[in-house]
This record gives structure tokens, sequence and C-alpha cells, in this order.
């Protein structure tokens, strides 16, 4: 019954996929122009294929909620392909928590919990309007509450910054889309040719609790998630704040790699991440 069950997850992406991209006109021409400028891009026929695999994420979402409550051992077999988990075992094993530094790539709703499913506690950070204020109506954020820091809500009896601490001091994985636009302090770097700014709040609370910052990126193609952790980057803290940059760096080119070899995998052409905010800048030079 599952594996009939999972079918009909896969197939409506692809079929959802095929009619967005011939029936929203204004959609596919926006993003076309994006993935042109963001990946220096001119063959149609791969500009083609970067925003059907677009309109394909665009079709998962709509049914994810429907499959991760499916997800089990059965599942993480014949649908998850996971590289480099060595590191991510290697790094719990220190016992001081694991900050997953990821990207808008891929599915991350469905790979966080295909983590859990694996049995991994995996806490996610959520920028933005709140769950009740979410003017993203038709992809509501559903994850529960107990597993997300909402970095823009604040409990009264305990803030989301002692949260992320203690949630690392305590041994926790914090999942974390470093390519998020979020955050008053950043470090500027170089990605795709061009000055982008990440970030670094995250990597401040990393450093307070010595945890393990590793570069996590998941894809999702034609019903199969890809899972890749590379080794941490965080240099074991050795020169304090200082690492802050050099970790960004390094974080930046292994995305560029990605992005680069998997560019309709990236959510970002029309999300508000630093990519957006080099394409907004381009098309205004324009």
């Amino acid at each position: 019954m599952k594996w009939f069950l999972y079918k009909l997850f896969f197939n409506y992406p692809a079929v959802f996929s095929f009619f967005y991209y011939y029936r929203q006109k204004k959609w596919r021409e926006d993003i076309e122009g994006k993935a042109a400028i963001l990946f220096n891009q001119k063959n149609p026929g791969k500009i083609k294929k970067i925003v059907q695999g677009i309109a394909e994420l665009k079709g998962v979402r709509k049914i994810q909620k429907y499959l991760i409550p499916h997800m089990d051992e059965q599942y993480i077999k014949q649908y998850v392909d996971i590289k480099g988990i060595h590191h991510l075992e290697q790094a719990i094993k220190e016992k001081k928590g694991v900050v997953l530094m990821a990207a808008h790539l891929g599915n991350p709703h469905l790979s966080f919990n295909a983590l859990r499913a694996m049995g991994y506690n995996i806490t996610t950070l959520k920028g933005g309007e709140s769950v009740r204020g979410s003017k993203h109506s038709k992809y509501k954020y559903y994850d529960r509450e107990e597993n997300t820091i909402f970095v823009h809500e604040p409990s009264p009896l305990i803030t989301y910054k002692k949260r992320i601490l203690d949630t690392l001091e305590s041994e926790g994985i914090i999942y974390h889309p470093a390519d998020a636009a979020e955050g008053r302090s950043g470090e500027e770097v170089t990605c795709l040719g061009v000055k982008m700014r990440f970030p670094t709040g995250m990597i401040y609370f990393a450093h307070r609790a010595e945890s393990k910052i590793i570069p996590f990126f998941h894809f999702y193609k034609k019903g199969k998630i890809t899972l890749i952790f590379r080794e941490p980057i965080n240099n074991n803290w050795i020169h304090g704040k200082m690492e802050y940059n050099a970790i960004i760096t390094k974080y930046a080119k292994i995305l560029e790699y990605y992005l680069l070899k998997y560019p309709e995998q990236y959510l970002g052409a029309y999300g508000p991440t630093v990519l957006s905010y080099y394409y907004q800048s381009h098309y205004k030079e324009k």
C-alpha cells in the first residue's frame, strides 16, 4: 500500500511541473530571466530544464505534508541517497552540538524530516513571518513548534537566542539555511563571481557552544532525495571570531559548486535569499 502511495506522491510534482511550466507564462518568463542572469546561462534548452526543475519543486511543496508522515525505514532505503553521514556521526560523538549549514536547494522539509525518520533530532530555524502571520498562505509552515525556533518571535519565557544556545549546549542538531537574508551581522564573500553577504548569527552561537558546523546540501528530483554532508568547516574554533569569514568563504565555495552543478534545485531564484538580492541589483543596473 505504501509503495502505491509513494508513487502517487512522486508522480504529482512531475505532472504539476509540466502544466505549470506551460500555463504560467508570466512566472515562466520571470524565472527564465533570473536563471539566465544568476547562472550566466544562454542555452534555451538548459534554461528550460532549470525552470521545469524549479516548477517540480513547487509541486512537491504541495504534497510534502502528506508524504512526511509516511516516512519510515522503507522510505529511507528506497528513496533517499545519503553521502558523508560519517561527518555528522563523528560530530555528534563530540557532544557539543551540530549546526547543519544548509541552503535553499531541493526541498528542505523532506530533507530534515528524512533525517528525523532516521532517528536524528533536528531543530529548524524559521525566519520571516510567524506561523499565524505568514503571507505565503499556499505553502503554510506546518512543522511542529517544538521542533522550530522562530527567530523573529521570542517567547516571554525564553528568547530564541537562548533556545538556540541551549539546543546546541544540550548536544542538539540545528538545521540552518545559511543563504537566508535574515541577520544584522554578516560577512561579505565571493559567490558566482560577485560579492554576496551571508549572515553570521548562527556561526556566533556555534562558536559560543564550540559546536561543529557541517555544510549540508539536499536535492529532490523525480521522487529521489539526496542528502550530502561535507566535513566540518569551523576548524575547531582555533582562531575564534577570526574563523567567521573563513567559514563563510568555505561555505560559499561549496555552495557555488552545487549551484552550478544543480541550478534547477535552487529555490532562491524566486525566494528571499542572498542570490535574489544579487539578481535584483543586477536587474536595476540594466
